[in-house]
């Protein structure tokens, strides 16, 4: 009994995880497809979640996420540890240079943005608290990679296709860059996501030397170049180990 109760509880959270910014909106069947279990036993845990307000459902017969979870998000945000020690770092950099923020970890087989500080300027990097890009391509995907085992870098270099003109697609000079991310402790995106930015990202680690965050900032490389963002490594590399020391001291 024990089992299967905790089993339902990881069913529920699996079907809670479904939504992203993207689909917000999802209907009986996608969910099934999307969690693995068939339609009935699926259809009982969106009755609960509505039930308990963690869903609710629409006229068009679609779920989206309810209002305890909003109500929960919003306390969750307001005393999260990592937002309260690592926003005003973001907002500082944000200010200085009027460039993007992004704060970026690991899940599941990508990273996720936790935390984004919109630039100043009209021409701009858009991101969303949310979002999920893959690790193999970017700044801050690869300054995480560098740091994970063996196992996961080889899962990722399995997935290299070429995104941009700019993707990085060779197994071996991947690895080479990773290795020189490892050695200057910061990594430095051209292009390989998205044409025409340009991405620097520093390394957050533990008490255990383990990289659980990546500290982003982008721009359009036509204004935000690379020696202007190879300028600003010291000042964000001594942020990092600020924060590093407030959250895991």
């Amino acid at each position: 009994m024990k089992e299967e109760t905790v089993r339902s509880v990881e069913r529920a959270f699996a079907v809670l995880n479904v939504f992203t910014l993207d689909e917000p909106q999802l209907t009986l069947n996608r969910i099934a497809e999307k969690i693995g279990l068939p339609m009935s036993t699926t259809l009982r845990f969106l009755n609960t979640l509505v039930g308990v307000g963690a869903l609710s459902r629409t006229g068009q017969r679609t779920y989206s996420l309810g209002s305890r979870i909003y109500l929960l998000g919003a306390v969750a945000r307001g005393h999260y540890k990592p937002y309260q020690v690592i926003h005003p770092y973001m907002e500082r950099m944000r200010d200085k240079t009027k460039e993007a923020v992004s704060l970026y970890g690991i899940e599941e087989e990508c990273r996720i943005c936790y935390e984004h500080v919109p630039s100043l300027l009209t021409m701009r990097c858009v991101v969303r608290v949310g979002d999920r890009f893959p690790l193999w391509a970017g700044a801050s995907g690869k300054v995480l990679l560098a740091y994970a085992s063996e196992d996961v870098v080889r899962r990722e270099l399995a997935k290299l296709t070429p995104i941009t003109r700019g993707t990085i697609t060779d197994e071996g000079a991947f690895r080479r860059d990773l290795e020189l991310i490892r050695n200057r402790e910061y990594a430095i995106s051209r292009g390989e996501r998205e044409d025409g930015i340009l991405s620097i990202a520093v390394p957050i680690f533990d008490w255990q030397g383990n990289a659980v965050y990546a500290f982003s900032l982008a721009g359009p490389a036509l204004r935000f170049t690379e020696k202007k963002a190879v300028g600003l490594v010291p000042e964000i590399q001594q942020l990092c180990v600020e924060i590093s020391r407030k959250l895991f001291a």
